[in-house]
């Protein structure tokens, strides 16, 4: 199975030009010990961990490099906090395609290791994804070098690269098959804004009443405020966010998530990198469950929600838990006592 069983929802290439390493279909596990301790009923995790790479960018590489495929382009041009990179990688090496990533300041070595290792090469920008104008400038030259003959920009954004953000409208396809129950509330972590769109858009196409929540860290403020205060319109900012992943200073998708969410009932939550952190350890020790970070920023954004009584919590409600531990080193020491010697038997 993969997200080619959903290719009738979206702008598919044609079936001999699609690849896939067996993205999609990941589990949805129901919360054995957080949920019930805060007395959440109904508390679900989407384990986008589960995917070939370790991340939900799987499905959008999946649907990119197939369209690459079939317009016969041979250079991928991406830019990258981590994920996307990676993702990139892997399905360019299984296609014979070339990549070049452009990857975000504070990007953990081992993403990039994960982008080397599948043979692509890796160029760290500094200021890239903290500093708005050189986040912008940045864009602006991957632009000038997608449009060169036989290439092709990759961003995992509907703003740059529309054909392969339908892949991600597969994760709402997926919930809405794996909970006939029906879905109250989905909580989505956002940097650029493009999973919380793709969501709600494929909630929209199947046509089911889910309220999409995007949260954000407080350090990255571009949509979720925005989005909570009544704007219409996402910002830049100054990141000072120390969330890989999450950190996008530019508007990218913002206005199209505050349009989709706000008519979906859903709002914008903004939480603290501490919080965070407390999460992800949580989700490891209390569900088993190993994440990255911004793994972990959905269920933050779900548990203020239900503590402020803006969300019942009643309610069938799901985090998209998006990538893997491993994807991020530094942050398993925030977890466990590094100082202390694992005992020899």
């Amino acid at each position: 199975m993969s997200i080619w069983r959903w290719s009738e929802y979206w702008n598919s290439p044609p079936e001999s030009n699609q690849i896939s390493l067996g993205e999609g279909n990941t589990p949805l596990l129901r919360s054995r010990r957080i949920g019930p301790a805060v007395g959440i009923n109904n508390l679900w995790f989407k384990l986008e961990t589960g995917n070939p790479s370790g991340s939900y960018k799987d499905r959008f590489a999946a649907a990119a490099i197939s369209h690459m495929i079939a317009e016969g382009q041979k250079t991928c041009i991406a830019t990258s906090s981590g994920n996307n990179g990676a993702a990139l990688a892997a399905y360019c090496a299984a296609a014979k395609i070339r990549c070049h990533i452009s990857v975000v300041e504070a990007a953990p070595d081992a993403k990039l290791l994960q982008m080397r290792a599948y043979g692509a090469e890796v160029i760290r920008v500094p200021g890239f994804g903290l500093n708005p104008e050189i986040t912008s400038q940045t864009f602006d030259g991957l632009l000038e070098q997608g449009g060169l003959p036989g290439h092709a920009l990759q961003i995992s954004a509907y703003r740059y690269s529309p054909k392969g953000m339908a892949g991600v409208e597969s994760i709402a396809f997926e919930l809405a098959e794996q909970m006939v129950q029906g879905i109250n509330h989905v909580f989505s972590p956002a940097g650029g804004g493009g999973l919380t769109l793709a969501t709600a858009r494929g909630f929209s196409k199947r046509g089911m009443s889910t309220s999409v929540h995007c949260v954000q860290p407080e350090g990255n403020d571009t949509i979720a405020g925005p989005l909570r205060s009544g704007r219409d319109q996402a910002r830049a900012v100054d990141c000072d966010s120390q969330i890989s992943g999450l950190q996008v200073a530019s508007v990218i998708d913002g206005d199209q998530v505050i349009r989709e969410c706000r008519s979906s009932g859903g709002a914008g939550y903004l939480v603290s990198d501490e919080f965070v952190w407390e999460c992800q350890r949580r989700l490891a020790q209390e569900e088993g469950i190993f994440c990255e970070p911004a793994g972990a920023v959905a269920l933050a954004g779900a548990l203020n929600a239900v503590e402020a009584n803006e969300v019942s919590a009643d309610s069938q409600i799901v985090c998209l838990v998006t990538g893997s531990g491993f994807k991020d080193a530094d942050s398993i020491g925030r977890m466990i006592d590094q100082d202390r010697d694992i005992t020899l038997v």
